[in-house]
């Protein structure tokens, strides 16, 4: 009797504390893909996605700095403020030492947008002119139903004010920086013809004198390689550690 009764205090007291734990609204979702944009809105075309993320690798890669995009259809009866510094946590965007990272949140259906800065970067977006760029960039665009312009020309804006705080460079026109990643990509494929053309003509006279011994090879070297991640360069990458300041505006439409 005495084990049954202890049995039952203790799925009562699981329940409790499950009860108690357990959050009021939907968790941010778990990020996808490289951390720059996360569209669970579908706001985004592939093309568009992959701007973004040139941008963002481009930024990451000189100053450490990211900027991310997370657009979702609700906030499940969250504020705007709310969700946005615990996507920004939970992401961990920016720098962990540096702390400069920079959330844009959509909340399409909610028609809720807002911007979130790490403490690194609130000298370069205070308050106020974090919410110029959404007057002028984002709510505009969502009024007239050109939710993928808002993302992208909100990104880019925020782009060029973290190139401008870390003086990257003579230009700070995100074009520029696009036009400049697409022209390394070109020259990357022009590489890859002439090495893909070498190799087969080295499985050819593999094949034909020493039975594909080496293919197989090479084969089992480039598919472990891939395993690990290709290098630096390879996988999608995600948060810095860095956390929010709590600093940034918020904007309806």
């Amino acid at each position: 009797m005495f084990k049954r009764i202890l049995h039952s205090m203790a799925i009562f007291l699981f329940l409790l504390v499950s009860l108690i734990g357990s959050p009021v609204s939907a968790a941010v979702p778990k990020p996808q893909g490289d951390i720059y944009v996360q569209d669970f809105a579908n706001l985004l075309d592939d093309s568009e996605k992959q701007e973004l993320i040139q941008l963002g690798r481009t930024l990451e890669d000189q100053t450490k700095a990211q900027i991310a995009v997370l657009t979702v259809n609700s906030l499940e009866d969250q504020t705007p403020e709310e969700y946005a510094l615990e996507a920004f946590r939970t992401y961990e965007l920016g720098d962990k030492e540096l702390n400069n990272g920079v959330l844009l949140l959509i909340a399409n259906k909610d028609r809720k947008a807002r911007i979130e800065v790490g403490y690194g970067l609130e000298g370069a977006l205070p308050d106020g002119k974090v919410g110029r760029i959404l007057d002028t960039y984002t709510i505009p665009y969502m009024q007239s139903n050109q939710p993928n312009e808002a993302v992208i020309n909100t990104y880019k804006e925020l782009f060029n004010v973290v190139s401008q705080e870390y003086q990257l460079n003579e230009s700070t026109d995100s074009k520029a920086y696009v036009s400049e990643v697409n022209n390394e990509s070109g020259m990357a494929t022009w590489k890859k013809l002439l090495i893909g053309a070498a190799l087969v003509i080295f499985i050819i006279i593999d094949m034909t004198f020493f039975g594909g011994t080496f293919t197989y090879m090479l084969l089992h070297i480039l598919s472990a390689f891939s395993r690990n991640g290709g290098g630096r360069g390879g996988g999608n990458r995600g948060g810095g550690g860095g956390s929010s300041g709590g600093g940034g505006a918020s904007r309806g439409w």
